[in-house]
């Protein structure tokens, strides 16, 4: 992991930890929400949650969750959505994915940072070690290594670094400067055929292994291992579900125990499959 700078060196007034929902991960959210401010050190850090189509029940509990953040719940307008029309959803992946690719824009702002956490994480240690760390120069920091199989996917060189999206360090003024949020959203329209994993593909050929490298705690993911981990993240079968094989799991469960979800029953084995069904009917009767 990169050296950290000086924590009076970026005001954490000037950072955002964000976050992108739609109705079907509004479980996730909260719970993220509730170990971020149990956990995260970030209370004078503005937290946004993106929603795409929440319901006030859904708000109110995301609220509640919340505790004592400095939340903003912002409801994605039709202009933001026209973007994203026409672009590859599945069942696992809706449109709500696509807004990581335009977060500045959405903020509104020129400068400072920017903490992306997917809903489907948790969070068990400090995130100002993160929000002060040495980009470089760098537009974003990830956690992410070689994959030749995907980058021939990809069409990038061999050797070539690739991320998972779902933790992302975005500094403001470099993102903007390189124009990422135009090119990753041309990219999912141009070149739609190839990418695997929709927005995280598109910004990995954007960036071509330009970014600096977070080491493995702030995103651990099923099978891999970090010491002195600061986020989980449920990138298989999600934790409320029986199927969810993620070592962290039981943690989850823990922390649901004070969000409106502590008694829900986990999804049984036919909920994924019951679910890609659903998406594909939909598909049929939207042509």
């Amino acid at each position: 992991m990169r050296a950290e700078t000086d924590e009076s060196a970026l005001a954490l007034s000037a950072c955002f930890v964000v976050t992108s929902v739609d109705r079907r991960f509004v479980e996730f959210a909260g719970v993220m929400l509730h170990t971020l401010a149990l956990n995260g050190d970030v209370d004078e850090v503005n937290v946004t949650v993106f929603c795409d189509g929440l319901t006030p029940k859904d708000k109110s509990h995301l609220r509640q969750c919340g505790g004592r953040l400095r939340l903003t719940l912002f409801e994605l307008s039709e202009e933001t959505l026209r973007q994203f029309e026409g672009l590859k959803t599945n069942s696992n992946w809706s449109r709500s994915i696509y807004t990581r690719l335009v977060l500045p824009d959405l903020l509104g702002c020129k400068e400072g940072r920017l903490v992306y956490l997917d809903a489907d994480t948790i969070v068990v240690d400090s995130l100002r070690p993160l929000l002060n760390l040495d980009m470089s120069g760098m537009p974003v920091a990830a956690v992410g290594g070689v994959s030749n199989q995907d980058n021939a996917r990809l069409k990038l060189p061999d050797g070539t670094r690739t991320m998972n999206s779902g933790v992302l360090l975005i500094d403001i003024v470099e993102w903007l400067k390189r124009d990422l949020s135009s090119r990753c959203l041309d990219i999912v329209r141009s070149q739609a055929a190839r990418l695997k994993f929709f927005d995280q593909d598109a910004l990995n050929i954007a960036l071509a292994g330009q970014f600096a490298s977070l080491d493995r705690r702030w995103n651990v993911i099923l099978h891999s291992h970090a010491d002195e981990p600061a986020i989980f993240h449920f990138t298989h079968d999600k934790p409320n579900s029986v199927r969810c094989q993620h070592p962290a799991q039981p943690l989850y469960l823990q922390y649901r125990q004070a969000t409106p979800w502590a008694k829900k029953r986990l999804k049984s084995r036919w909920h994924k499959r019951i679910s890609r069904l659903t998406h594909s009917v939909r598909r049929l009767f939207e042509r």
